[in-house]
Parts: C-alpha cells; sequence; structure tokens
C-alpha cells in the first residue's frame, strides 16, 4: 500500500489533460494515447530516481537523510525546499479550483 501512496499523487494530475479534450482534433484517440504515454513517462522517472538514488548512496544514508535529494540539488540545497513549498501551494489552490 505504502507504494500506492508514493505512486498515486505522481499520477491524478494525468486527468487534467483529459479536461481540455475540447481543443483536440480527435479526442477519443489522443486521451487514451496520451494518459498512458504519460503514466508511462512518469513510471519510467520514478524508476529511474529509485536506480540512481540507490546507486549513488548507502542504504544507511538513504534511510536516515529524508531529503537526500537536497543535499545533492544543484545549485543550492533551498531549490528543493522551496521546490516543495510550490508544489504544496499550486496542490492546496488546484483543490480549491
Amino acid at each position: 500500500n505504502l507504494g500506492v501512496a508514493l505512486f498515486y499523487p505522481s499520477v491524478t494530475g494525468i486527468m487534467a489533460g483529459s479536461n481540455r479534450s475540447a481543443s483536440l482534433r480527435d479526442p477519443q484517440a489522443s486521451i487514451p494515447v496520451g494518459t498512458l504515454g504519460a503514466i508511462a513517462v512518469t513510471s519510467t522517472l520514478y524508476l529511474v530516481s529509485v536506480l540512481l538514488y540507490g546507486s549513488v548512496a548507502t542504504r544507511d544514508y538513504l534511510l536516515s537523510e529524508r531529503l537526500m535529494s537536497a543535499k545533492v540539488s544543484w545549485p543550492a540545497e533551498e531549490v528543493v525546499s522551496v521546490g516543495i513549498t510550490l508544489s504544496t501551494l499550486g496542490a492546496g489552490l488546484q483543490s480549491l479550483v
């Protein structure tokens, strides 16, 4: 269940694309292809992230450091903190609409 809890929020935004179906030439063909493509890209990025994090850090470090991506981010750790904050605000504003 934990895997679903981590993966589900990353693909819920995919449905936003189907809400814009009026601007598509062939919505019946484009929406399934776009949705499955977005799920495939998201899944691939998640798997690559897991492999990369696992290859650059020890198991103990991965278990103890909650924001490892902030430690290795460029140009500064604050970039990740700002991104997390803006993402949270954006998700909150989306739920209001």
